[in-house]
């Protein structure tokens, strides 16, 4: 892996860049544009598949993973995001997946390309490796497992990267450097995880100390997800203020719970996003959607609230 890596580095046009010229155009037009929603909670929805790792899906089910890319575009969803949040090797370990990474993650960008939408992103997750300092073996072996999920992403045809809920510094900066040593010119996109006062989940970082250190490494637009709609509204402003970049917005809907059959389910509110919108679009929100436990009827909302104002 290490040899194609340097190869991509060195050779750009083997990535797509369709997506992300049409992304960036996009977003410099000043658009706002959809991005679909969760494909772990919609899997794990499903009786008896709670506790199911949502990569399996990707080489299981691949049909079920485009069926929901496939709602979501005929919701109205302008950029598809892959199923492979928790597809890095150290986490395909974790969850025992033992179907290779590379086969898990080209599956899941097939599975989202199948959609048809101009832009399709890659989603990549915290890898879960412990460090202590630079120098320590389980620091390689972090940076190794972005760089390599990352390439094989990008060589699948994912138009881009999404560093999605990442909750310290410490590990996010990791992770755009490794990211970006593969991604060439095409997008690296990042999100942070967030609690009520707009500190990230970890380290405790405010909102807007954590978006400019990743516009200072390289990120193309920095926003929130995972966290509720509150938080994310009063996040959007203070980015604004802090960044230059084009600002994402994907609250979650709450913590799910567990049926009577063992099944998950979330509270899902779709009018809490369309009531929210207008505040997002006023603060400079240029990607809106929904994480965990929203679903096809919050994107549709969302779509409705973008027609209706002519963003698309």
């Amino acid at each position: 892996m290490a040899g194609d890596v340097r190869q991509a580095a060195a050779d750009a046009s083997r990535f797509d860049a369709a997506g992300s010229t049409w992304l960036r155009e996009r977003l410099d037009a000043g658009d706002i544009l959809l991005m679909q929603g969760p494909m772990g909670s919609e899997l794990m929805r499903q009786v008896g598949a709670a506790d199911i790792p949502a990569a399996l899906w990707n080489v299981a089910d691949p049909h079920e993973v485009e069926r929901i890319h496939w709602l979501y575009r005929m919701a109205g969803a302008d950029i598809m995001l892959t199923n492979t949040f928790q597809a890095s090797a150290p986490a395909l370990v974790h969850d025992e997946v033992d179907a290779g990474m590379e086969r898990v993650n080209r599956a899941a960008v097939a599975c989202a390309l199948h959609a048809g939408a101009r832009c399709t992103l890659a989603s990549i997750g915290p890898c879960g490796i412990a460090w202590v300092s630079e120098d320590a073996p389980e620091y390689r072996e972090a940076a190794d497992a972005y760089r390599d999920q990352a390439y094989v992403l990008l060589d699948a045809g994912a138009h881009g990267i999404v560093l999605e809920t990442f909750t310290a510094l410490r590990e996010l900066e990791l992770a755009l450097r490794a990211v970006r040593s593969v991604a060439c010119d095409l997008p690296v996109l990042v999100s942070f995880a967030i609690d009520e006062a707009g500190n990230l989940l970890g380290d405790g970082v405010n909102i807007e100390v954590a978006c400019m250190l990743a516009e200072r490494k390289g990120a193309e637009a920095v926003g929130v997800n995972c966290c509720s709609v509150a938080a994310a509204t009063h996040a959007v402003p203070r980015m604004a203020r802090a960044v230059s970049l084009p600002l994402m917005v994907r609250p979650n809907a709450g913590d799910p719970q567990r049926d009577e059959y063992g099944s998950l389910t979330w509270d899902e509110r779709p009018e809490a996003f369309s009531s929210a919108f207008s505040a997002w679009r006023a603060a400079g929100a240029r990607i809106v959607g929904g994480c965990c436990g929203t679903g096809v009827r919050t994107a549709s909302v969302l779509a409705g609230c973008l027609d209706e104002g002519s963003f698309r």
